[in-house]
């Protein structure tokens, strides 16, 4: 069995970041944007609103700016919609299983018109068993759902906001 002296270990550790860069491997979170400023035009103190301003101030040097006209983009959301469908029932005919759906569609443009990312949009689903004996839980399970969904399409939104092109590459 090999022994290593606390400077070999060092010199492993210090030399970790170094080969993990070199595969392409970053810390999720973090990610560049071809602007300096955005503005988010969508409901105010809503969850999906704070949760994005955190994840693009925690994770760029992004800033998001209070008026359009002061930014060099406007992300702007177009839709949002909950969606709860049956999946199955039981043999009186009640439900017995949903899949709850959430979708965001935005863009993201200059306020002088310049387009940055065409409409886009972004859905995702999960599914929830149904008792009626459980029905306060299931109505805090599927708040939970939702809150996750909420989560995952604000990371995807994210990596969007990532690639898009800079202005002088875009034409």
């Amino acid at each position: 069995m090999a022994r290593y002296s606390r400077r070999d270990a060092a010199l492993m550790l210090a030399g970790l970041p170094l080969l993990l860069s070199g595969c392409g491997f970053r810390l999720r979170g973090r990610f560049d944007a071809p602007f300096a400023t955005l503005y988010l035009q969508m409901p105010v103190n809503t969850s999906l609103s704070n949760k994005l301003r955190r994840a693009i101030t925690a994770g760029s040097d992004v800033v998001i700016v209070d008026h359009p006209n002061e930014a060099d983009a406007v992300l702007e959301l177009l839709r949002e919609e909950r969606d709860r469908e049956i999946l199955s029932i039981n043999d009186m005919g009640q439900a017995r299983e949903y899949e709850l759906t959430l979708t965001l569609e935005f863009r993201i443009t200059a306020p002088e018109g310049f387009e940055w990312l065409e409409a886009t949009r972004l859905s995702t689903t999960r599914d929830i068993s149904y008792n009626e004996s459980e029905f306060l839980s299931r109505e805090k399970e599927e708040n939970i759902l939702y809150d996750d969904m909420e989560s995952d399409l604000i990371n995807q939104l994210v990596r969007y906001i990532e690639a898009v092109k800079p202005r002088d590459s875009a034409y």
